[in-house]
């Protein structure tokens, strides 16, 4: 793969919604994603006004083995309209993967949705695929990612749900004062900023 392509095995592309009120989940798949031992990487990654959004998007998708897609977000905006974002990122996920030739046939992805087979109704030609419902609960998100990483890769280094779930308990609690203490505001804390917070909270607890 290209040179930009290393630690491609680590990488895992987040594909959800950026709004306030998906700030709880979207914290609950980095923080699983990093004490997992993996990289979490999104659009917000980046911020480069020259560079083309879809074109970032495709390089995310190539330089990233493993996929996080939520598409449980139907609900209708100011216009009348859902949004399709997630939607049409997830193709873009299978179309590197089906195209991508041999470098791309090994990605895996966990797809959620908030209730079980909803996406029937809206997507039907994923039919057949292992979608995870979410309910909307951080605790079942860290769950499900835990468990498709662990079964994906079977790496030692993943923890078992019961210590990832109270290293993860202890986090969301501490974290209001963490902001606090560097003068961020919780709700609208940058992608970036929130994983090097991650990063130090989860080091620390590990040197303990």
């Amino acid at each position: 793969m290209a040179k930009e392509s290393e630690g491609y095995q680590d990488r895992v592309f987040i594909n959800c919604p950026f709004d306030e009120s998906y700030m709880p989940l979207l914290q609950a798949i980095v923080y699983t994603v990093y004490r997992c031992t993996f990289l979490p990487i999104s659009a917000l990654s980046e911020d480069d006004g020259s560079d083309n959004r879809l074109d970032k998007i495709y390089r995310l998708i190539a330089n990233c083995r493993f996929s996080i897609h939520d598409i449980s977000r139907t609900e209708l905006n100011i216009y009348g309209l859902p949004r399709f974002n997630m939607p049409f990122e997830l193709g873009l996920f299978f179309g590197a993967k089906k195209f991508g030739g041999a470098a791309h046939r090994s990605k895996n992805a966990i797809v959620f949705e908030s209730v079980k087979f909803e996406y029937q109704k809206y997507i039907s030609d994923i039919s057949g695929i292992d979608t995870k419902a979410h309910g909307n609960s951080d605790i079942e998100i860290v769950i499900q990612i835990r468990n498709w990483l662990k079964t994906a890769t079977n790496r030692k280094t993943i923890p078992g749900t019961e210590m990832l779930l109270a290293d993860y308990l202890d986090f969301k609690e501490k974290l209001p004062s963490i902001a606090e203490r560097l003068s961020l505001d919780i709700n609208a804390i940058l992608f970036n900023d929130f994983c090097e917070i991650v990063e130090y909270a989860i080091e620390k607890r590990l040197e303990i």
